[in-house]
C-alpha cells in the first residue's frame, strides 16, 4: 500500500514523492506553478505543507504526520491498520491536493505568484 501511495504521488502533477521504505512513503504537496528549486520557494512549500498536514488532521478524511527530509517539508503517511485499503491509498492524493490547493489559495505570498 505504501508503495502504492508512492507511485500515485509521483504520477500525480501536484504531488511530490519523496521517499519510500516499508510501510512509509513521504510526499508533498507541490502547486503546479511552483519551483522545487528556488529557496523562496522552498521555504513556503514548507510553511504550505504544514498548514495542509494541520488541516488534514483536523478534517478526519485522514491522518498522517511529518518528515524532514533534505531540509523540506514532508508528508508522511505511515501505513500500518491492517484495515487499510487500496481505496482508502487512492483517496489519499486527491484529499491532500483539495486541501493543498485550497491553502494555497489563501495563503500564498504575491512574490510566489
Amino acid at each position: 500500500l505504501a508503495r502504492r501511495l508512492y507511485r500515485l504521488a509521483d504520477a500525480h502533477d501536484e504531488l511530490e514523492a519523496m521517499t519510500q521504505n516499508l510501510s512509509i512513503t513521504n510526499l508533498r504537496f507541490v502547486p503546479l506553478d511552483l519551483s522545487t528549486d528556488d529557496a523562496a520557494q522552498t521555504d513556503y512549500l514548507n510553511e504550505l505543507n504544514t498548514a495542509l498536514l494541520e488541516r488534514l488532521q483536523k478534517s478526519g478524511e485522514a491522518f498522517v504526520s511529518n518528515a524532514i527530509i533534505a531540509s523540506r517539508y514532508t508528508l508522511r503517511a505511515c501505513v500500518v491498520n491492517f484495515r487499510t485499503t487500496t481505496a482508502d491509498i487512492d483517496a489519499l492524493p486527491d484529499i491532500i491536493v483539495r486541501i493543498g490547493r485550497a491553502i494555497d489559495a489563501e495563503r500564498r505570498p504575491a512574490a510566489n505568484r
